[in-house]
């Protein structure tokens, strides 16, 4: 080894060229040979008997550069691992390469949008569209998605757990642009409700005067309130089955609405597909979620201004 530059353990002098060095065989520290003759020991004699040995100047600045940062980002999901891991902790990539980031790195590609490929091959066919398309495509959540749609694409699997589309479709359909599947979820929820909403206001209307149904129509649906208990369980078991539909096949929905819009937006493009115009069609709509909201609650009004209309009709 060369110890020029290096700082003798004993008087703390440079090593220049030319120095007769001689370096303790427990530790590896370096002393001028007269320093070592003159103390008849190792300077670094502290060091002997354990499992710690001198390091040279480059190896220290290193250590400390590893101390100062206290993880590396992953390039592909962004995860903060320990500074001593050589894959990361939560996708599996490799860290020793020159993707892996320091904690102050950039951890964004353009446009703001990660590039959470999570390990995987970014040109693997994913059914029509290279990975790295369905994961610009998808742009949130992306750790959740990419696993399952790979799982899907290799196994053939449809089945998976989404449990936001099990406790309220239409939000989760709107959120990722999937209107079709919003709108139906949406129809077939609120005319599900219907038959409890209007036990509800038909126990509320007994004795109240201020009822929307008029005391006639109340009273005719009171005295058959069994057929009215019936509808009611036959439609919440008919919701509840529309639910556990949505929460094991809303991601395989979703992937295959992704390769469709892939597909349209291939189709329309100029040349190659351009990577904004697939974050502009992709990604989640916070206000997409309101809207459908608001279309739930004007969808349920009508509904029951209809129920009116068809029980003043009936009765």
């Amino acid at each position: 080894m060369d110890f020029i530059g290096e700082k003798c353990v004993a008087c703390g002098e440079i090593f220049k060229d030319g120095d007769d060095i001689v370096v303790c065989p427990e530790c590896g520290s370096p002393h001028h040979r007269a320093c070592y003759k003159a103390q008849n020991k190792c300077a670094n004699s502290v060091l002997h008997g354990t499992d710690e040995s001198w390091h040279s100047s480059a190896e220290t600045a290193q250590e400390e550069a590893a101390a100062e940062k206290k993880f590396i980002i992953c390039s592909a999901c962004h995860f903060p691992n320990s500074v001593d891991a050589e894959s990361c902790v939560r996708c599996g990539a490799d860290l020793t390469s020159e993707g892996a980031d320091g904690e102050d790195a950039e951890t964004e590609a353009p446009f703001g949008v990660p590039r959470p490929y999570l390990g995987f091959n970014p040109d693997e066919d994913m059914g029509g569209s290279p990975l790295r398309d369905v994961a610009d495509f998808v742009r949130t959540n992306t750790i959740y998605y990419i696993p399952i749609f790979k799982r899907m694409k290799d196994t053939g699997r449809s089945i998976s757990f989404n449990l936001i589309s099990f406790v309220f479709p239409p939000v989760y359909f709107a959120n990722r642009r999937m209107w079709f599947w919003a709108m139906l979820s949406l129809i077939v929820t609120v005319l599900l409700s219907m038959p409890l909403a209007v036990s509800y206001l038909i126990a509320d209307g007994l004795g109240n005067s201020y009822s929307i149904f008029p005391a006639e129509i109340i009273q005719k649906i009171y005295d058959n309130r069994h057929v009215l208990s019936a509808l009611v369980d036959v439609c919440n078991v008919a919701d509840m089955l529309m639910r556990v539909i949505f929460c094991l096949f809303g991601n395989k929905l979703y992937f295959r609405f992704v390769l469709k819009s892939l597909r349209r937006l291939r189709a329309h493009s100029e040349g190659e597909l351009r990577r904004e115009e697939i974050f502009a069609a992709g990604g989640v709509r916070i206000l997409n979620s309101l809207l459908v909201v608001v279309m739930s609650l004007a969808l349920t009004f009508v509904s029951m201004y209809g129920t009116y209309l068809l029980l003043r009709a009936i009765l």
